[in-house]
């Protein structure tokens, strides 16, 4: 399907895979700014295709957003026709339910995010499109769930300038809470301890001893450092915790050495080992201002590893490389009281049904208020201190 908006004549219309745009389309592009984000960078959705994690057999059939202006690409935004809502992080799980118990398919819906990443950023890709021009976009999505009898329309982690967009159109919003570590220019680790309450400052002291004194040590490599064995290796830690938890590990063995080929100045590998084996490890993903968390994976049950890996050697990486956020992942609060703060995350929603856009409204306002309450209360117990009778 494609469609001329009468708003400054933009073509726009829909593709089935990254590699249906030009490589010099992209080039165009990029100077939005936008893929400053990797999350929505072309080439970490590419190899989610090219790797066989994100497809229509599993779930996640591609069909992506394009604006041109003439020949010119002027704007992107992934979308994927879902068969469930595994790998999204906002839930709506009741929703389906819901729309199950009353004879309604909630299934397949439309879904635009970075795939099996809760990382805010940017949705709608870019060139200095006005607002007119951005929501002309969203209504072709819209009127093309409503063509095509798809049942709902979600955009989850958006950031700012694209919430701004969104609340002029016809999308509820949807708030959650993520925990955020922030840089305040410190120069060690031990500096950042110092800002924490006494207590605080204790409890990780004691964690970190506590793994140090077991023998554990960490490996940090770049993706361009690390060899096909060593991905081979995280992937295999990677599956036995997923398969472990019941969850499904959706990615690929393919697509981490892929992504490292792609992307790898921005690819991270941490190996924990212990007594000359590689027992543990994460993998992270980088830009010129953020260190994100991804995935972790274990052959071991030690109290503290998991905080170890995941949590304080990636602070500590992102002081010695003076990143300004560390976003470790979705959900999680226990990492409050070990210096992340609490941060507002929002996603937006278009659901074709009448009835059941009423209800969900009506929901996601209630939802709001209890969102507020614990936001405020999660800032009352900040890790961090108050005064100085906390030190």
């Amino acid at each position: 399907m494609s469609s001329t908006s009468p708003d400054r004549d933009l073509t726009i219309k829909f593709v089935e895979s990254i590699s249906d745009i030009a490589e010099s389309d992209w080039r165009q592009l990029s100077r939005s700014g936008h893929f400053s984000n990797p999350f929505v960078d072309p080439r970490f959705l590419s190899v989610l295709e090219k790797s066989g994690a994100v497809t229509a057999e599993k779930g996640w059939k591609p069909l992506h957003v394009v604006a041109y202006s003439g020949s010119e690409l002027v704007a992107f935004m992934p979308l994927y026709l879902k068969g469930h809502s595994f790998g999204e992080f906002v839930f709506d799980w009741a929703w389906a339910n819901a729309y199950q118990r009353h004879g309604l398919e909630y299934y397949p819906k439309a879904l635009t995010a970075s795939p099996l990443s809760p990382i805010t950023g940017p949705r709608l890709l870019h060139c200095s499109l006005s607002d007119e021009q951005q929501l002309a976009v969203i209504n072709t999505v819209s009127d093309w769930l409503e063509q095509n009898h798809i049942s709902s329309w979600h955009i989850n982690f958006l950031d700012s300038e694209g919430c701004d967009v969104l609340e002029q159109s016809d999308l509820l919003a949807r708030r959650d809470i993520q925990f955020h570590w922030h840089n305040q220019n410190y120069l060690s680790f031990s500096q950042f301890l110092e800002y924490l309450k006494a207590k605080k400052r204790k409890n990780i002291l004691r964690e970190r001893r506590q793994v140090a004194t077991r023998g554990w040590t960490f490996e940090w490599l770049s993706g361009d450092e690390a060899s096909n064995e060593d991905w081979q290796c995280f992937y295999e830690l990677y599956k036995k915790t997923f398969d472990e938890k019941g969850s499904w590990s959706q990615l690929t063995p393919e697509f981490f050495p892929q992504l490292a080929e792609r992307m790898g100045e921005q690819v991270l590998l941490l190996f924990a080992t212990k007594d000359e084996q590689r027992l543990a490890g994460a993998f992270f993903i980088k830009s010129d201002t953020h260190l994100y968390g991804r995935y972790w994976g274990s052959l071991v049950d030690e109290e503290f590893l998991h905080f170890e890996t995941c949590y304080y050697q990636g602070i500590e990486y992102a002081i010695a490389n003076k990143l300004k956020v560390f976003e470790p992942g979705a959900q999680g609060e226990h990492k409050l009281a070990r210096g992340f703060d609490p941060v507002l995350t929002y996603s937006y929603h278009y659901i074709v049904e009448p009835a059941f856009r009423e209800a969900i409204d009506k929901a996601l306002r209630y939802e709001s208020k209890e969102i507020d309450q614990l936001f405020d209360y999660y800032q009352a117990h900040s890790a961090y201190k108050l005064t100085s009778k906390d030190s």
